[in-house]
């Protein structure tokens, strides 16, 4: 099925806000937070979640968009539509709200693009057109994702007791993680525990542990000044050196070269 492509009407860039104007809203048309810093929880509908970096939270028209600022949040807000025979189509993809997109290099670039176009503080035919540009590649990723690979929230409702590690590996991905001692945590021996975490994540614990780490660095090499070691011990790794390789594997950049070209 052909993605159905979205046409921009706003958008809105805020930075480092600690709660929404309004907690909760219903759009006449459909809006996207993108979420580049901070954390917020959201209910749609029945769905709830919390959404940070790498994560985008859809909402089609007249529905109630519930909202809470967990931590300071910067995102990209975008109202737009789709065309009736698109929305119908798209509908049955996006039943959970929020999607996880893991393209983060990808992401970044039109995040980038779409600040530098909200600096630009004008609405010209030009700065429209990128920013109509960025807004459906991010929508291709989410059409893309939703159809080849459901968002891990949805699929682990299945089961809480993979729930529940999920939280944990969460809570302690600064410190250095074996999965024998996971397993031990839940009374469970290592290939029980990566059979379970695969069938509900569609990943072994150790790389959904890693795709944790990896957006937990692009936030500290985006949000401050750190070096490099300092941020591999703030993501559970021994030296900079050892999460550059990581972390190159994973985005096909280098951190230093992450954080050049996405600073703003």
């Amino acid at each position: 099925m052909p993605a159905a492509l979205p046409e921009l009407i706003w958008h809105n860039y805020w930075i480092k806000k600690d709660k929404f104007l309004m907690e909760a809203d219903n759009y006449a048309t459909w809006v996207l937070f993108a979420v580049e810093e901070g954390s917020f929880e959201y209910q749609i509908g029945e769905d709830y979640g919390v959404a940070e970096f790498g994560d985008v939270v859809v909402c089609p028209p007249q529905i109630t968009f519930h909202r809470n600022v967990l931590t300071p949040l910067s995102f990209h807000s975008l109202t737009f539509l789709l065309h009736e025979g698109e929305s119908q189509q798209i509908q049955p993809l996006l039943a959970q709200r929020k999607i996880r997109l893991p393209q983060i290099r990808r992401l970044s670039e039109n995040y980038s693009g779409l600040r530098q176009t909200d600096q630009q503080m004008s609405y010209n035919p030009k700065s429209q057109k990128l920013r109509q540009h960025y807004l459906i590649d991010i929508w291709l990723m989410i059409t893309r994702q939703a159809m080849e690979s459901p968002d891990t929230d949805l699929i682990a409702g299945h089961d809480d007791s993979m729930r529940d590690v999920a939280d944990y590996l969460h809570k302690h991905a600064h410190e250095m993680l074996e999965i024998r001692d996971v397993a031990q945590q839940f009374g469970m021996t290592p290939v029980k525990l990566i059979r379970k975490f695969k069938k509900s994540y569609g990943v072994n614990p150790l790389q959904y542990l890693t795709s944790y780490r990896v957006k937990h660095a692009c936030r500290l090499l985006l949000t401050t000044e750190w070096t490099l070691d300092v941020i591999a011990g703030n993501c559970g790794y021994e030296n900079g050196f050892y999460l550059s390789r990581v972390f190159r594997k994973a985005m096909d950049i280098s951190p230093s070269e992450f954080r050049k070209q996405n600073r703003y």
